[in-house]
């Protein structure tokens, strides 16, 4: 265990002992409410697979993190709070109003995290990237994750286009473990656009001999949205069409990812015309972009950034908690990282 999470977890036990965490929530909670955000649920075995420390907790993990949401939050839906935000000023909540949402739409949220949201009774939305749903596609993240594991170190030298020359090289320079490697390679690719990006995982599959297989999809398909939307519990909304990060490309190409994933979702009839949600990839926006999403036709806009929300928040620029297991492994870490302690 990394040294600042274990003093994170000597802390965060200190102050949910101590009522100073109690103290916190009471004072958040009478101005504010907070949306949660992760990304996948999966057993320590299948994480261990190049899946990226900040996007998974475990099944156990997620468990625990139900049952304390259950006893000490009023946790409602994304469509009850434009409600619960104009009542606000005039109620009195015995409890901290709290959201869940999930980003991407994996898989795993299907067979992990949707079984353990119907046996708590807690809702939660599903942003989907439309242009994967039911699809055997792969986020160039993975495909880069899967290349970086299996490349070869003694890969020839081959020629290189010189337009993305330097990336390439900036990559190869890298070093540390496998997880700092990943994790500085993600962050570098994600400064370009994803026509950019595809050019540059491809390069780096042949440069390092590395052959990308078809592997199982990493997405769940319509049936199994549709199943879970009809128990009233799971709803989804626009996680854009290709997953592009959209202060990476132009207006144009923004527009059409806004409306062809609204469409989609239209289209299966998993969502209600009266009230579509949106999720920003990558959390990366701009207020031009804001206002490109509410002219769209969404009704409301989470992003990355970390924290609670004011009743009278913009909607279409709503903060959240990110929630992953080196973070969140135990109820005092996880309840002092949605209060903002750690």
């Amino acid at each position: 265990m990394k040294t600042s999470i274990a003093i994170k977890l000597i802390l965060a036990s200190f102050l949910y002992r101590s009522g100073g965490l109690n103290w916190k929530l009471k004072q958040l909670s009478r101005f504010n409410y907070v949306i949660l955000a992760y990304h996948r649920i999966l057993p320590r075995d299948k994480a261990g697979k190049g899946v990226q420390a900040g996007m998974y907790v475990t099944p156990e993990t997620f468990s625990s993190h139900l049952e304390y949401l259950r006893e000490h939050f009023d946790i409602i839906t994304l469509k009850d709070l434009a409600k619960v935000c104009r009542e606000a000023p005039a109620r009195s909540p015995a409890k901290p109003i709290c959201l869940v949402t999930f980003d991407d739409g994996w898989k795993d949220f299907y067979d992990f995290a949707f079984p353990l949201l119907k046996k708590y009774q807690v809702p939660a939305t599903v942003f989907l990237p439309t242009g994967f749903i039911g699809t055997n596609k792969r986020f160039w993240t993975d495909r880069f994750a899967y290349i970086l594991r299996h490349r070869q170190v003694n890969a020839k030298n081959v020629s290189v286009h010189p337009g993305i020359l330097d990336v390439i090289q900036e990559i190869q320079r890298l070093q540390g473990s496998f997880e700092d490697l990943l994790e500085s390679g993600i962050a570098i690719l994600k400064r370009y656009p994803l026509e950019t990006v595809e050019k540059i995982v491809s390069e780096l599959a042949r440069i390092w001999s590395v052959e990308l297989h078809s592997l199982d999809r990493d997405f769940i398909n319509w049936d199994e949205v549709h199943k879970m939307m009809d128990t009233g519990l799971i709803s989804f909304g626009s996680h854009t069409d290709g997953h592009q990060i959209l202060t990476t490309i132009d207006k144009k190409d923004i527009e059409k990812e806004l409306s062809v994933s609204k469409e989609k979702l239209l289209e299966q009839g998993v969502v209600d015309p009266s009230f579509i949600s949106f999720c920003y990839p990558n959390g990366n926006y701009t207020q031009d972009i804001a206002k490109m999403v509410r002219s769209a036709g969404y009704h409301l806009a989470v992003t990355t950034r970390k924290g609670w929300n004011r009743f009278d928040a913009d909607m279409f620029s709503l903060k959240r908690i990110s929630l992953h297991q080196d973070m969140a492994s135990t109820v005092p870490m996880f309840a002092c990282r949605v209060a903002g302690l750690i």
